[in-house]
């Protein structure tokens, strides 16, 4: 479908409830059942589907009582490069990195007060090597963790990797577990080696 209005474009583009909320609609579904698969709250998907609904990247697809099920416009957009100024990637990215940045560093908040840190005296560990952190120790359940890694590659290895990473975090996802907490992996890949000054 091609994308032909602004409004269309900054909708899509929108980290949180752009595609990623329309990806809930490929088959006709509610605002509530969207809410309940991404653990998010039912007024403010609800908000975000009445403005998808009404920039015309969902339609209705009928009711399931008194409920609305909506479905989206298409299963492809082509948004035109007027719309979306690419010359800075960071248009694009940078709402995105932001949300996961903050998002990260709250998780390692929370985790550090359900540790009972920070006390004087607490120090900081950093483990180098390729290894994980030592098994012995127990940093405790849904521990924030970042690995940062640069390997040499073949297209094929590339790719390899991104669909081995896909496949676990599809497997996961449909795996039943008695308790369980939203967790969120972030999966990043590219060309080059990341400098950071």
């Amino acid at each position: 479908m091609p994308v032909v209005t602004p409004a269309q474009a900054e909708a899509l583009m929108d980290f949180t409830y752009g595609a990623r909320l329309l990806e809930q609609f490929l088959t006709p579904a509610t605002a509530s059942g969207a809410a309940h698969a991404l653990n998010e709250p039912a007024n403010r998907v609800t908000y975000h589907v009445r403005k998808l609904l009404e920039c015309g990247l969902l339609r209705v697809a009928g009711h399931h009582g008194k409920r609305v099920k909506y479905i989206a416009a298409a299963h492809t957009f082509h948004i035109p490069r007027a719309l979306v100024p690419l010359d800075d990637p960071l248009t694009i990215i940078g709402p995105a990195m932001r949300e996961i940045t903050t998002t990260y560093a709250h998780a390692i908040l929370d985790w550090q007060t359900r540790q009972g840190y920070p006390d004087t005296g607490d120090d900081l560990t950093i483990h180098l090597g390729r290894g994980g952190p030592d098994p012995r120790t127990n940093p405790g359940a849904f521990a924030p963790a970042m690995r940062l890694r640069s390997v040499q590659l073949s297209p094929q290895q590339y790719r390899a990797a991104q669909d081995a990473l896909n496949a676990i975090l599809d497997r996961l996802e449909t795996e039943e577990t008695d308790v369980s907490r939203t967790s969120t992996f972030v999966l990043m890949n590219f060309r080059g080696q990341l400098h950071l000054n």
